[in-house]
């Protein structure tokens, strides 16, 4: 949103994405949300890489493990209480405004599947035997919700290496025009 303008970093009161700056900036250092986006992105694909295994793994082979509800709890709870903090952040701020954008879709469908494998493991008896199934068990989706954080963090990582590019390009640009080189 071109019209929103402050002279500090931070998030679009609208739709909750990161400001960018107006003019660029003389370092060539990445910009903290990069370095950040960057960090949340490994450590959410190290934890989601087992989780698909295992995953893939139930399905191909019909294999149960016992406790693979909780041994996908508990990889997927960081990737997306952690990992995906910023996208929820995004996700509140576009419905408290009303400005709907892939945040509020991301957000909704995250935090949908995560929610239901939750309650799918810690409460499986509410769930009726229509649901549920051969052998009983209530599927959960926490490879779902964890595979979009992580490909999600990477496309945000990706879009932001971009714009350093950009800005770094742009930067040499005006160097070699003030330096008097004709582009």
């Amino acid at each position: 949103h071109p019209q929103i303008r402050q002279d500090y970093p931070g998030n679009c009161p609208i739709c909750g994405m990161a400001l960018e700056p107006r003019e660029p900036s003389l370092q060539e250092a990445p910009s903290p949300e990069l370095i950040d986006m960057t960090r949340r992105f490994w450590v959410s694909a190290a934890l989601t890489v087992p989780l698909v295994v295992l995953a893939l793994a139930m399905e191909l082979f019909s294999v149960d493990f016992g406790q693979s509800n909780w041994v996908g709890l508990a990889l997927a709870t960081p990737i997306v209480l952690w990992g995906g903090w910023p996208f929820f952040e995004r996700f509140w701020a576009s419905l408290k405004t009303r400005n709907l954008n892939m945040f509020t879709l991301i957000g909704l469908g995250v935090g949908v599947a995560y929610g239901y494998s939750l309650v799918a493991t810690l409460f499986p008896t509410i769930f009726p035997l229509s649901l549920r199934t051969v052998d009983g068990a209530v599927p959960v989706y926490f490879e779902a919700a964890a595979v979009i954080t992580t490909l999600v963090l990477l496309g945000q990582v990706l879009e932001l290496r971009v714009e350093l590019d950009e800005v770094l390009l742009r930067r040499r640009a005006r160097l070699r025009v003030e330096a008097g080189f004709h582009l």
